[in-house]
């Protein structure tokens, strides 16, 4: 199938990333189908495409007509299988869990047609080990990032078995999407960036949990030094402006000691413990009880739109120093 008859979209997990991936391509004008095995997840869906449209509506992105016919061009399926039967592309973004994903994956096998692309949103699972035989030329791992309407990377990691012809194809649909898919050769646990933010996360649970530092004063360090200047030089680059001599030193440094490797911080598991897991339970390192988790999302993406407007010129391949 040409890429350009790709027409039928089918999104299966309408959770965190669900409701975005339709939105994306409903935009793009695609027909897409969502699927979540939870029925309550079909109303918040629609409830979260309604509201990211508002949003791209009032940044001038989409005409309020534009964002009516994006709106109908989802629609929902009662059954995995009335949801894939008819799908150029399956888009798997159910939770990561081995198990689920294996029986989604005979489930997709077994109902869609054999020539459909399957792209697992996986974080960090070897989807590779887990799918059908039959399957394994057409599925690839293209990997978003939340709110995925917006932020524009994919990691796309290739699998032992993955024909060039599966990776060309998800690169140049990525690219005319206006995303920037960024390929890995072989895969690893947590791709690229999530294994950057895991190292991060153990000195920040450090920080945290040794009350050097409040929440809010930690984020607004980041933001007003190392965030800024790594959209410019990124991470590799801004050792040549450190000087490769005195970052060889720093790591050879005695007195600056590397966090102990916890895996329960208490900063962290203090809050599970209480049912406080983040925006989707009103409350985690920050309090947004009271406010409607439709609108809370919404605000997060007007800011990161005005940013991302803002930092174009940085995401281009050349290099800006």
């Amino acid at each position: 199938m040409k890429i350009g008859e790709m027409k039928k979209i089918t999104v299966i997990g309408l959770g965190i990333m669900g409701p975005g991936l339709a939105e994306v391509f409903a935009q793009a004008g695609h027909q897409v189908t969502g699927y979540d095995m939870n029925p309550a997840a079909v109303g918040r869906c629609r409830s979260v495409i309604k509201a990211i449209l508002e949003t791209m509506t009032e940044f001038q992105l989409v005409s309020p007509e534009q964002a009516n016919t994006s709106l109908a061009n989802v629609s929902f399926a009662g059954s995995l299988e009335e949801a894939v039967r008819d799908a150029d592309i399956i888009i798997e973004a159910v939770s990561e869990n081995k198990e689920i994903k294996q029986a989604i994956y005979e489930e997709i096998n077994r109902f869609a047609p054999q020539n459909c692309l399957i792209w697992s949103n996986t974080s960090s699972l070897n989807i590779y080990e887990l799918l059908p035989a039959a399957r394994i030329d057409n599925t690839i791992i293209a990997h978003w990032f939340a709110p995925p309407h917006i932020l524009p990377l994919v990691e796309v990691v290739k699998g032992p078995q993955t024909p060039p012809a599966t990776v060309e194809k998800t690169v140049t649909i990525l690219k005319n999407m206006g995303k920037m898919p960024i390929v890995m050769e072989k895969y690893v646990p947590g791709f690229i960036v999530n294994r950057l933010q895991r190292l991060l996360g153990r000195e920040i649970f450090f920080l945290l949990d040794g009350g050097y530092v409040s929440p809010e004063d930690l984020d607004l360090a980041v933001k007003a030094s190392i965030a800024p200047r790594m959209m410019v030089l990124g991470l590799v680059q801004r050792y040549d402006f450190t000087g490769l001599d005195l970052s060889a030193r720093n790591l050879l440094d005695e007195n600056f000691f590397d966090p102990p490797v916890n895996n329960r911080p208490d900063a962290l598991y203090s809050k599970i413990s209480r049912g406080d897991l983040g925006v989707k339970t009103g409350k985690g390192f920050y309090d947004y009880s009271n406010r409607d988790i439709t609108e809370v999302l919404k605000t997060r993406d007007y800011y990161l739109l005005k940013v991302i407007q803002n930092i174009r010129f940085c995401l281009e391949r050349k290099r800006i120093v």
